[in-house]
């Protein structure tokens, strides 16, 4: 795979869809508390007029993501994601070196379940989530995985992940205390960056109804990290 700029980069547009590659640090909307702070709608909206947020990328997650440019696509792409049709795929590393080559998580999860605000594992109160995840090569003390979700819980692939033992490394919130005995970190580092990318994303046009694929290249540390491991 090839790696992406380190700024955020078009990769569909027409008039009703705008396709980016998001860099990891930079907010999908505005923060809630400190609305002068950069996010991807703002800067969107600056250059190609207003925009409607149809689904979102944690600050920390890299990768591709869709907004609408008018309000139809946005009703019809919101549809879509709610009925939980548009396939999404990321490809994350994780801390260890699970003994399973695919697995099905599906344990609900509770937002704001702790006082830190984690996304938590909750059988009586948590929501339906559905995350699974396939073993694209083994490290020494790290694994990557092939990541899709069929659901969408705020935090959800960090907390199915976490929960199992294998956190995604530099993950600071979901963090390596979670993770199996014995998986130590090679580099400290290496977790300076946040190894969770979304890869690729399948949807219907909203307005031609043709099948659209978009794919996200890998950040340049994304590929460092390999290339060292």
């Amino acid at each position: 795979m090839s790696n992406a700029e380190s700024g955020p980069s078009i990769l569909y547009l027409d008039e009703q869809i705008i396709a980016v590659n998001k860099p990891s640090g930079l907010r999908t909307i505005a923060d809630g508390y400190d609305h002068s702070l950069a996010c991807l709608k703002d800067i969107l909206s600056s250059e190609y007029g207003k925009v409607w947020t149809v689904h979102r990328l944690d600050k920390e997650t890299s990768g591709a993501i869709i907004f609408a440019r008018n309000a139809m696509a946005h009703r019809i792409l919101n549809e879509q994601f709610q009925k939980h049709v548009v396939e999404k795929e990321y490809v994350a590393v994780v801390l260890g070196n699970p003994d399973w080559d695919e697995i099905e998580i599906s344990n609900p999860l509770r937002k704001n379940g702790d006082r830190s605000h984690h996304t938590i594992p909750d059988e009586v109160n948590g929501k339906p989530a559905l995350t699974r995840a396939k073993v694209v090569h083994r490290f020494t003390q790290c694994t990557c995985l092939a990541v899709q979700i069929h659901s969408g819980i705020t935090h959800q692939i960090r907390a199915h992940l976490s929960s199992q033992g294998y956190p995604i490394w530099g993950d600071k919130f979901y963090g390596f205390q979670e993770s199996k005995p014995g998986n130590t970190v090679v580099d400290q580092n290496l977790t300076e960056h946040f190894y969770l990318h979304a890869h690729k994303l399948d949807f219907k046009h909203p307005f031609s109804h043709e099948n659209c694929h978009i794919e996200a290249l890998l950040p340049t540390y994304f590929i460092q990290l390999i290339k060292t491991l």
